[in-house]
């Protein structure tokens, strides 16, 4: 079932993940705002743990944006509650533009006056992209490629201060490859993995070193994982609630269609486009 938080987790200040195998009493939490990586085999537990961070979004309030390049095949259970999505490259610029400029603005609003902010001052936003090696393309995709990874890197180099968190999901423990922005996504949730150089891959040397064991994680044990905090130098090992389709679709908020596709053709989405945004910071252009 999607999870509720335990007592001693203060609503809306953190994403409660699971609870320790060990210790099932016990809640595995991270920041609401810490940038986090999830990186598993296929049928891992990717989808539940997306799944328990969407709701706990919802039930926050905050704006949930989510780039799926696989056609929407993840992304589109979740329309219902979905403020922007994209899924086609050119799309995700566009998502990932107005993101940024979502940024720029509470930077400029904001700076000077605190140095960070939390939900009384800005929604949250919480931006999840799914299969991320998905958007590392060559050939005629390559530019658009290119300007998504630089939106992406900008964006957790600046947004985390402000009231926003990105949530990268993959496949591909190769994340020099697969996660070219990797060194800014400081926590990170390994699943199932193949052996020891993919966890060495996708956690780093270190995390292996203080117990991340990902290639042990049986294949009937969906949902377990290790938790690696590169911040505390912490890792723990956890299991994350399976959520079932039923519970994705019966997913509603308050107020709001919900439905944001980032092209033109679409409803209105949750923040104007960048077009639409007189004076705005342009976002960082893309390293060549």
């Amino acid at each position: 079932m999607i999870w509720s938080r335990r007592k001693n987790i203060e609503p809306g200040s953190r994403y409660v993940l699971g609870t320790e195998i060990a210790n099932p009493r016990v809640s595995v939490s991270v920041p609401r705002t810490a940038h986090l990586a999830v990186i598993g085999e296929s049928n891992s537990g990717k989808g539940s743990v997306l799944a328990n961070l969407i709701s706990q979004e919802v039930a926050s309030g905050g704006e949930i944006w989510f780039v799926d390049l696989k056609a929407g095949m993840e992304a589109e259970n979740y329309a219902q509650v979905l403020d922007r999505k994209a899924y086609n490259l050119d799309e995700a610029v566009a998502l990932l533009s107005d993101f940024n400029v979502g940024v720029d603005i509470r930077a400029e609003q904001w700076r000077g006056k605190r140095r960070s902010l939390d939900d009384s001052q800005a929604t949250h936003r919480l931006l999840v992209i799914d299969e991320a090696a998905d958007m590392i393309r060559s050939g005629a995709s390559k530019k658009q490629s290119d300007i998504c990874v630089e939106l992406v890197r900008s964006a957790l180099s600046r947004s985390r201060a402000l009231n926003c968190t990105v949530v990268v999901a993959t496949q591909n423990p190769r994340v020099s490859t697969s996660l070219p922005y990797r060194s800014l996504l400081l926590t990170t949730l390994a699943l199932r993995l193949n052996s020891k150089s993919e966890a060495v891959m996708a956690m780093g040397e270190d995390a292996v070193r203080r117990g991340a064991r990902p290639w042990q994680i049986p294949f009937s044990r969906p949902g377990d994982g290790y938790l690696w905090d590169t911040e505390t130098n912490q890792i723990k090992y956890l299991h994350v609630p399976f959520v079932t389709d039923e519970e994705i679709h019966a997913l509603r908020r308050v107020g709001g269609d919900g439905d944001g596709r980032s092209d033109s053709g679409s409803p209105v989405p949750a923040t104007p486009s960048v077009s639409e945004k007189q004076g705005a910071t342009t976002t960082p252009p893309v390293e060549m």
